[in-house]
């Protein structure tokens, strides 16, 4: 029936080949607008009124033309694109199963979708007033089954509480081949002091307004649609894709001073220092609740609402700040939404505002009466103004970002299809842009303190353009290690690249040496790695013998992979395809790329399955995809597609190059450099054809927003017998502080000695070990070392290793 209905479709395509004049097509009270191929906004509204302003969530629909056919048979309206058909009954009303069905082309299938909205047709409910939290107990299913039968998953607020598995929202993506994204409850954008408007009221007329994502098993190109109707997520500094630390912990500038001294003495790279919330100056201590609740020494100085700095343990703040920038590291600070009467600042917070909102039982849970908790109200532009008061203070002492820790008050922005944590973060990360930062809230998302687990909304679908998604606080389980795996891919399907877990959990205090480095492993690879505890030893130094030696070298790994990620993460800003993403993204019609869901592909080019369980050496089973992967750290080789059983010692981590694969690297040094690195190392697996496309900019300000950027091509060309040869640039683009001449490093691995080695036709000294110039092979890794001396940049470069 579907292949006939197809075949009718296909006829009327080609009775009516032109393209249709415009992208919008109305019928009676349906409106359809043909965004992309794969891609159409379904709108009906009994009343005729149709809404064109943007949204949170479909913040640009003028994307390009599309070509498309339509016509009118029997009653049934029917619009075609190169990738799917709709079929709607003309004057049947709203939609529903009966009237609307969408045919789509899933690998060689042609599927049926009937597109369903989550909620009656009508106006928005009223905003939610719950008085108190609903964050779900510890979830016991090791495996819950996903809300939508053939989604892939999506997103949860955090991980709070959690030992392992939890459900997870609807994502983007489905086996179905389809999605169809409701936005009928969101709020509409605006350029007034309020900056968005509720939907209209319709009273009780019937209102749906979605978008029809029918991507069939391009899944990539179902991405790129969102991103394109939603927005781009921003690229992060470049520092951010170093090491990050902060720790529950009441440190001194002394104390942080020490540390970072101690990281470089230990040869571990710092980027980002959190400080959590004991910065702040104490107005009270609550020895009764810290003794009996968190089980912290009764004088601990417990200040989550402040807006001060702590004089004791940080007397000359901006010296301090401005002594970490001198050190390669930028600086967040943890706040709570709340502000007590006691606090310095509480008088002209409340004049600005125009008067908070008085807190109840959870704001004053931590606050000595008979102090006030004062919170804010996001949808109230004076308390926006007077909550990012409180900020400007710590940014001009040169504070680089905020990271909102959202657990226990009662700010609010309650209105008909509205979250707190998405209005916050999208206020968040306009307030950066309009300082000149790239940083974008780092918080939790998608939902509210008091909703945690409850109904989707359409705002968890504008996350990725303003939000690194802080997790928060776990327990230290293998099976929560376990799940990380598969949580950062699954957040990938709604276009969120930025996802920063507490790396060995924030519950653990000293966890078990082996749960510890394959905690740090699983980070090494991961989008954000941000090692954060309550009171935990995360630090190397802070274990010893193999642990220590093993987390040090991953933590070093990491930041040389400082190239590599920053062009995923521009990749994620063009494209909107995420760093971390699940198999099935490039291995659709395999079936084993979804049941393997605890390991990933790091952009193109590595193969990542972290171990996790406990012993050393470790079990971890790896499914290879077709083709040839190589080890990252022994250069053995898997041909896929294959299951493969593996015992790994804990020195090493399952992380595999698809032979042919180009990755970019650094050379060591204490933090990010400030400039793009010199020189620069590519790592090169033989046995397969590979490309890369380098991106770099000054790594930081806004400028790659415009055309201050450059991208350097590499091309990989294995000869086999013949031998390699390896194509860089010449790189395309400017920006300030790019480098002119650089020297390059190639290590490629798997390849037969060449008999001579050429650099744009002129032959290098070798075989020399040790030299800038020249040569060496390796004959029991067989791995050639090239390097090349001092090269333009602007200029090709051709280094051909023949037989």
């Amino acid at each position: 029936m579907l292949a006939a209905a197809f075949a009718a479709t296909a006829a009327l395509g080609a009775a009516t080949s032109a393209t249709a004049s415009a992208a919008t097509i109305r019928d009676g009270r349906a409106r359809f607008e043909v965004l992309a191929p794969t891609l159409i906004r379904l709108e009906y509204a009994a009343d005729g009124r149709f809404e064109d302003r943007p949204t949170l969530i479909a913040a640009n629909r003028r994307l390009r033309t599309t070509r498309f056919t339509t016509k009118v048979v029997n009653g049934i309206r029917v619009i075609r694109t190169s990738r799917l058909t709709l079929r709607y009954r003309v004057g049947s009303g709203y939609f529903r199963r009966d009237n609307l069905v969408i045919l789509v082309k899933v690998g060689r299938r042609v599927v049926s979708a009937h597109p369903r909205f989550t909620g009656p047709p009508g106006p928005p409910p009223p905003p939610p007033n719950p008085p108190t939290r609903t964050q779900a107990p510890p979830n016991s299913d090791p495996h819950p089954a996903p809300r939508t039968k053939g989604n892939l998953g999506g997103w949860s607020r955090g991980l709070d509480d959690q030992t392992g598995p939890i459900p997870l929202h609807d994502g983007l993506l489905s086996r179905d081949g389809w999605y169809l994204l409701d936005d009928s409850r969101g709020v509409i954008l605006t350029h007034t002091a309020r900056g968005f408007t509720v939907r209209p009221s319709r009273s009780a007329k019937a209102y749906q307004d979605g978008y029809l994502f029918g991507y069939g098993h391009a899944y990539r190109r179902g991405l790129r649609d969102l991103r394109a109707l939603t927005g781009a997520a921003p690229l992060l500094p470049r520092r951010a894709f170093g090491n990050w630390y902060s720790r529950y912990w009441p440190f001194s500038a002394a104390d942080l001073q020490a540390l970072i001294r101690r990281a470089h003495s230990e040869h571990v790279p710092l980027d980002v220092l959190g400080i959590d919330t004991d910065f702040k100056a104490p107005v009270a201590t609550f020895a009764a609740v810290a003794d009996t609740v968190l089980g912290i020494p009764p004088t601990y100085p417990y200040a989550w609402n402040g807006w001060n700095w702590n004089t004791d343990l940080f007397p000359h703040p901006a010296s301090f700040v401005a002594w970490l920038h001198s050190q390669g590291v930028a600086v967040d600070l943890n706040v709570h939404p709340s502000i007590g009467s006691r606090d310095p600042r509480w008088a002209a917070t409340q004049q600005r505002s125009g008067g908070l909102i008085a807190g109840s039982t959870s704001c004053n849970y931590f606050m000595a009466d008979p102090q006030q908790c004062g919170v804010f109200d996001w949808t109230n532009p004076r308390h926006d103004a007077a909550y990012f008061a409180l900020h400007s203070p710590f940014e001009r002492e040169g504070v680089d970002f905020w990271w909102l820790d959202w657990c226990c008050d009662e700010s609010r922005a309650r209105a008909p299809g509205l979250t707190e944590d998405t209005w916050i973060n999208h206020l968040y990360a306009a307030h950066n842009r309009a300082r000149g930062s790239r940083w974008p809230s780092f918080a939790r998302m998608g939902a509210s303190y008091w909703s945690y687990f409850g109904p989707q909304e359409p705002g968890a679908f504008a996350e990725h353009r303003q939000t690194i998604h802080f997790t928060g606080d776990a327990d230290a389980t293998w099976q929560m290690l376990d799940f990380e795996s598969r949580f950062t891919a699954s957040e990938g399907n709604i276009g969120l690249p930025y996802v920063s877990h507490d790396i060995g959990s924030f519950k653990g205090k000293h966890l078990a040496d082996d749960m510890y480095v394959r905690w740090v492993q699983f980070g090494a690879f991961q989008p954000i790695n941000r090692l954060h505890s309550n009171h935990g030893d995360r630090l190397p130094w802070e274990y010893s013998g193999k642990a220590r030696r093993v987390a040090a070298s991953f933590l070093r790994l990491r930041e040389s992979l400082g190239p590599y990620l920053y062009t995923l993460a521009r990749s994620a800003h063009d494209s909107g395809t995420p760093i971390v993403r699940g198999m099935y993204l490039r291995w659709p019609d395999q079936n084993d790329a979804y049941r393997y869901d605890r390991e990933y592909m790091l952009g193109d080019q590595l193969l990542v399955a972290p171990v996790a369980a406990p012993g050393d050496p470790g079990q971890k089973t790896v499914w290879f995809p077709p083709g040839t992967w190589v080890d990252f750290f022994t250069g053995k080789r898997y041909r896929g597609p294959r299951v493969v059983k593996l015992t790994v010692p804990l020195e090493r981590m399952p992380v595999f190059a698809r032979a042919g694969g180009i990755v970019p690297s650094q050379p060591y040094g204490p933090h990010e450099p400030v400039r793009p690195p010199d020189p620069l190392i590519l790592t090169v697996w033989g046995g397969g054809a590979g490309r890369f496309r380098l991106y770099e900019d000054r790594g930081d300000g806004l400028g790659y927003l415009g055309r201050s950027f450059a991208f350097t091509r590499i091309v990989h060309d294995d000869r086999g017998r013949r031998g390699t040869l390896v194509t860089i640039g010449p790189e395309r683009g400017r920006f300030p502080g790019r480098v002119h001449r650089r020297r390059w490093e190639l290590k490629l691995i798997g390849v037969a000695r060449p008999a001579t080695v050429t650099l744009n036709g002129r032959r290098l000294p070798g075989p020399k070990v040790g030299t800038k110039r020249g040569w060496s092979y390796h004959a029991t890794k067989r791995t050639l070392v090239i390097r090349t001396g001092s090269l333009s940049t602007s200029r090709m470069a051709r280094i051909n290793a023949a037989a």
